[in-house]
């Protein structure tokens, strides 16, 4: 009884998948492709970004070069043979000096992070900017799939007809 009922669902999921054949081969799926990075370089958005981060990433350097700086003057005391220090001065400069690498390499961490931060604040609107752009030139063209061209492996073949990189340029107002 148990091996009929399951030959009955068998033979009614083929029925199924018959019947819902042809349907299925008849939609097709329309594909694009958008290079992002072309739409990044493009954006003026992206290239105010750039300005800001790169006054973040100048006053950073300006300190970092002190730091630098002020280091080696440390390291030149230290290792200057004509200078004699007596033993507790000399323990005294060298912790000065390790302490002094500490907190370079804390500073450079710690920018780092600020200017990654920073970037990842500046360019998140931007990118939800382009990605709105591509919903709407997807919707307009009735495409169910936009793939990303800028990225390596990501599109191995496309013919320029599904390139909607200057629809989504055009939707951004770039020229």
């Amino acid at each position: 009884m148990k091996k009929n009922r399951k030959t009955n669902l068998f033979s009614l999921f083929v029925l199924a998948m018959l019947c819902l054949a042809p349907t299925i081969g008849f939609s097709q799926t329309k594909i694009g492709h958008v290079n992002t990075q072309k739409v990044l370089e493009q954006m003026p958005d992206v290239k105010a970004a750039n300005v800001q981060l790169d006054t973040i990433n100048k006053t950073y350097q300006a300190q970092m070069k002190a730091l630098l700086d002020e280091y080696q003057k440390q390291q030149q005391d230290l290792n200057d043979p004509t200078k004699k220090y007596p033993e507790a001065v000399l323990m005294d400069k060298q912790k000065a000096f390790k302490a002094l690498q500490d907190r370079i390499q804390a500073f450079r961490d710690d920018a780092n992070s600020d200017i990654q931060k920073k970037q990842d604040e500046l360019m998140a609107p931007i990118r939800k900017k382009i990605s709105d752009a591509i919903g709407a030139v997807a919707k307009d063209n009735k495409i169910d799939l936009i793939l990303d061209s800028s990225q390596q492996g990501v599109v191995l073949y496309s013919s320029d007809n599904d390139d909607l990189t200057e629809s989504v340029m055009k939707k951004l107002g770039i020229k």
